[in-house]
């Protein structure tokens, strides 16, 4: 019990004391003068009175329990306003790396040519067709090659006929002769075969190695039989670089008009 009042008027003067110290300025002790006569030295023997250390001891112990729960208090402060701080932080969005930039997408290539086809052999009326139908193809200037050339074939007819003799003169008395002696002939005026004797035109070869033979057997062992042959002209028209559009029209194109004569790849 005396303990308990012994730390309760100890409490009171520390109270106390904290008060007169808060209000009291700071004191500057260089700017204050001292009288040289209340200076007072102490002995060489003084030694502070055991007393006064064991009065001390309380205060201490009571200052430390104080400061204690102030301490804890402040200890607590700091815990809470550090959660929030730690929570915001949480909460804070995390950087994110910088964006790259997009790439560029690669753009298409435009009129990229796909396709080469090549389209004959056409004759002089079946190129004019073509050629009408050419121009919704909406061609580029280089884009179709037009190519012609002479062709020969056969036309299943085979033709008799007596070489020129030195002179025509001299070709124009044996066709006479010829005629005498019942061979029908007349002397050719054109083509390569121009001062020959033309003797039948046959469909079928066997006849007309039959007046061959009947020729020479009269005599006239110059007879030939030749199988008459037809030039005509062929046109192929070649289609270069082609996008994919230009292709299909070509296709539709050419199955519309020479469905016999196909497409090829060139």
């Amino acid at each position: 019990m005396k303990w308990f009042v012994a730390l309760v008027v100890v409490l009171n003067l520390v109270v106390a004391m904290y008060g007169t110290l808060k209000q009291r300025p700071p004191l500057d002790v260089h700017a204050q003068e001292v009288s040289p006569g209340q200076v007072k030295l102490l002995p060489p023997s003084w030694k502070p009175d055991a007393s006064a250390a064991q009065a001390s001891a309380p205060v201490a112990a009571v200052i430390k329990a104080a400061s204690a729960p102030e301490a804890k208090l402040m200890a607590s402060a700091a815990k809470a306003q550090a959660k929030p701080a730690a929570k915001a932080e949480a909460s804070k969005p995390a950087d994110k790396p910088p964006a790259k930039p997009a790439e560029k997408a690669a753009e298409p290539a435009k009129g990229k040519a796909v396709a080469c086809y090549s389209w004959g052999g056409l004759s002089d009326s079946l190129l004019a067709r073509v050629k009408g139908g050419v121009p919704q193809l909406k061609l580029k200037p280089g884009q179709m090659q037009e190519d012609s050339k002479e062709e020969s074939k056969g036309s299943g007819r085979f033709w008799v006929y007596y070489p020129p003799l030195a002179t025509q003169a001299e070709t124009k008395t044996l066709s006479a002769e010829l005629k005498d002696k019942g061979f029908t002939n007349y002397i050719v005026t054109s083509d390569e075969f121009k001062g020959n004797l033309s003797l039948g035109l046959f469909s079928k070869e066997d006849a007309a190695k039959t007046l061959a033979a009947r020729l020479k057997a009269a005599g006239y062992d110059k007879a030939m039989v030749k199988s008459k042959e037809q030039t005509s002209k062929q046109t192929t028209l070649t289609f270069k670089e082609l996008d994919a559009a230009q292709a299909e029209q070509l296709k539709a194109l050419q199955k519309k008009l020479t469905p016999g004569i196909a497409l090829k790849g060139c």
